[in-house]
């Protein structure tokens, strides 16, 4: 029994069947085609039928382009230290960091499909690209995802995850994924047991978007004392001055003097815990310099990095690793 067992027990796999595929025969005579006996518009119907099959085929896979993710962009991961921030971790895909969103056209009003069934397909998507991409990177890069289904995990989510990491040959242990708190804050027994076997498998669980919505302090306390928790993801950003703040001072700060005395406390209270902390956002050196000091593990942001292609983070972390410089083919839309 392999250490994927535990996630998704009820994960089954089916095995696509070839499809029947009528091919079109005419007698020939002298090397010529002709068309058969009492059949005098067969060219026609031929005609036809080929231009039937051409427009069947374009619609299905202007389809499949509408419905597919765009091109993948990764947030280098970075810990930080006293010292510098030299050392590569992995990488990471938040749509959100990277100014994108859902595809309008992904998540379309359906009557068969509910909005919370797309977003979750959308969510297996993602973590199916990431999967097998990252499956290329080097031993010990890890891999973060953030998950946008504010429902999950959900009881079938280790299934779908089972299954994903099965086709994509990606091990769990170096995935790390990030929740959204009303996920995280489901009372149910699968939830916990979901996070539970997530962690005992070497998955890092984070919550996302601490300080940016209503947190509770409480919820944290019972995911650590209760070991479904490993951290939580900050985002910088929100240390930037308001219009309140600059337009009573006169000028626009860096940063908000008071929104990092409040932050920086509520990190303190974080960290008590026994959770990490990791940045991200971090886009200016004023910002680096403050996650630093409130002592997050590892940080994401354009101050230490700007967003890469599938290429040029494979290419990073070979350099890393002290591998030489070569080019790698990699299943992606990249280019096309």
């Amino acid at each position: 029994m392999s250490a994927l067992d535990d996630l998704g027990r009820g994960a089954t796999s089916v095995a696509a069947t070839p499809q029947d595929l009528y091919v079109g025969q005419t007698d020939r005579v002298d090397g010529l085609s002709e068309p058969p006996e009492g059949k005098p518009d067969y060219a026609a119907s031929m005609a036809e039928s080929s231009a039937g099959m051409f427009a069947t085929t374009l619609r299905s896979r202007r389809a499949r382009q509408k419905s597919a993710l765009p091109p993948l962009r990764w947030l280098p991961r970075f810990v930080l230290g006293r010292s510098g921030t030299d050392k590569v971790l992995g990488a990471q895909v938040d749509m959100s960091q990277l100014w994108l969103s859902v595809p309008r056209r992904t998540l379309r009003k359906s009557r068969r499909k509910s909005l919370g069934q797309q977003q979750r397909e959308f969510d297996s998507d993602l973590l199916g690209n990431a999967c097998s991409q990252a499956a290329t990177w080097p031993d010990g890069m890890r891999l973060m995802v953030s998950l946008e289904d504010d429902q999950a995990p959900d009881g079938d989510f280790n299934g779908r995850l089972n299954a994903v990491l099965q086709s994509s040959d990606f091990p769990v242990s170096r995935l790390d994924l990030v929740f959204q708190e009303s996920g995280l804050a489901q009372e149910d027994k699968e939830t916990c047991y979901t996070l539970s076997a997530l962690r005992d498998q070497g998955c890092q669980i984070f919550l996302g978007g601490f300080g940016s919505a209503p947190s509770s302090l409480s919820l944290l306390r019972e995911r650590a004392v209760g070991g479904l928790l490993d951290g939580v993801q900050f985002d910088a950003s929100l240390l930037a001055p308001s219009d309140m703040t600059w337009r009573q001072s006169g000028q626009a700060p860096l940063l908000d003097e008071s929104a990092m005395l409040f932050y920086r406390a509520a990190l303190e209270a974080v960290k008590a815990l026994g959770l990490k902390v990791r940045g991200v956002g971090v886009d200016f050196p004023d910002l680096l310099a403050f996650v630093q000091k409130v002592g997050c593990v590892e940080a994401s942001g354009a101050v230490l990095a700007a967003p890469e292609t599938t290429a040029q983070i494979s290419e990073r972390f070979e350099e890393n690793a002290g591998r030489p410089r070569r080019r790698r083919m990699a299943r992606t839309a990249e280019g096309l």
